[in-house]
């Protein structure tokens, strides 16, 4: 007889529901698969997870490399802002083939939390698997996914989708049982592509979640920002804004400080009551109610002589995750300038003079941003 009965009371199998640590998106000690069409930003994905595990609680993160090398994937890191402590942290193997115990232990004794898989078709290749065969994705698993999960070390498998937008699906690309053996899936979609001097935007879409935490059907959206000069990258995750139309500038600051001043007040107020209120260029103030009143962030009605007056319904923006990435204050003087990408898309009137701002509506205009 190989069965036995097991008392599902015992406290050995009490689990309290927590929710994901990682930015809000990356369940601790969870299977979570990742995939995207070609261009998804989806290493550069993984990559800023990684960083932020190292900076947010001192752990540190594997990365079992199929796609761009060491030499690329230094650059990637420098560029997001990883100092020379973080890169000697990451713990980057040489892959002859799949893993074993030793390998296993080696990454859990190094102190892994998280161990990035990129990407699936190189892992499977090692493996001499075909991720299309259901057999063979369940050996994968087994073999590459399972040992860490079993040792408390959370999981992201990097995969590609099917290119056909008809056959696509929710599935990665090959056997559904990619998918059906992780806890979560998610989507990654470039709604405008980063290239280097300028920004991108990165939808992420909840295909899976056990767990149940995250925000369907969109659990964020990956802002990245690009220096024109030096390159450098930051990035912030914030609830996902599917009323705002990809590429598309927002005074996004000063929507935030009308939004705030609306909130305020006990009643409706007029525009001219709002414009004078609020410190900026008149037309981007004007710009930044009616963006709100868009959104349903505020409300518009018909006020004494032709006045429109306002209401507040919903805060702008929403809240925003805690994972925003600039390079770090040690970092090397050419890349300590990665939090100055905020100043070509700023929109706080404040912060710059008027011919500053006609230099950044030329630069918007360019990017096709304006």
């Amino acid at each position: 007889m190989s069965w036995r009965l097991l008392n599902l009371a015992s406290p050995q199998f009490e689990q309290r529901p927590e929710p994901p640590s990682l930015c809000d998106l990356i369940y601790s000690g969870r299977r979570h698969l990742v995939s995207g069409l070609p261009e998804a930003n989806k290493t550069l994905f993984a990559l800023i997870l990684g960083l932020e595990l190292l900076r947010s609680s001192g752990d540190t993160f594997a990365l079992i490399d199929f796609e761009s090398g060491p030499e690329a994937t230094r650059l990637m890191l420098t560029e997001l802002g990883a100092t020379n402590d973080e890169l000697e942290r990451v713990l980057y193997p040489e892959i002859e083939g799949p893993p074993d115990a030793t390998d296993i232990g080696m990454l859990v004794d190094a102190g892994a939390k998280l161990a990035i898989v990129d990407a699936a078709i190189g892992a499977y290749a090692a493996s001499d698997l075909d991720d299309n065969a259901r057999a063979d994705a369940e050996k994968f698993g087994l073999a590459w996914i399972d040992p860490l999960w079993q040792r408390g070390v959370a999981t992201v498998l990097i995969d590609h989708v099917v290119k056909s937008a008809e056959s696509r699906g929710k599935f990665a690309i090959g056997s559904e049982r990619k998918a059906g053996r992780t806890d979560v899936h998610l989507g990654l979609e470039a709604k405008l592509q980063l290239t280097r001097g300028t920004h991108g935007l990165v939808r992420v879409t909840v295909h899976k979640d056990r767990p149940g935490w995250l925000t369907r059907p969109h659990a964020a959206d990956l802002e990245l920002h690009s220096d024109p000069e030096t390159h450098a990258i930051r990035w912030e995750f914030k609830q996902a804004d599917a009323d705002q139309e990809p590429g598309k500038w927002r005074p996004t600051e000063l929507m935030t400080k009308v939004s705030a001043y609306l909130e305020e007040q006990s009643e409706p107020v007029s525009r001219n009551t709002v414009e004078h209120a609020i410190k900026g260029t008149a037309t981007y103030v004007r710009q930044a109610m009616t963006e709100l009143v868009a959104a349903g962030h505020a409300e518009e009605t018909d006020g004494p002589r032709t006045s429109k007056l306002l209401r507040f319904l919903t805060q702008f923006p929403p809240t925003a995750s805690d994972c925003v990435g600039t390079a770090s204050p040690t970092q090397s003087s050419h890349l300590a300038t990665a939090s100055s990408a905020s100043a070509l898309y700023t929109d706080d009137a404040d912060a710059v003079d008027e011919a500053e701002i006609e230099r950044l509506d030329r630069v918007g205009q360019k990017l096709g941003l304006t």
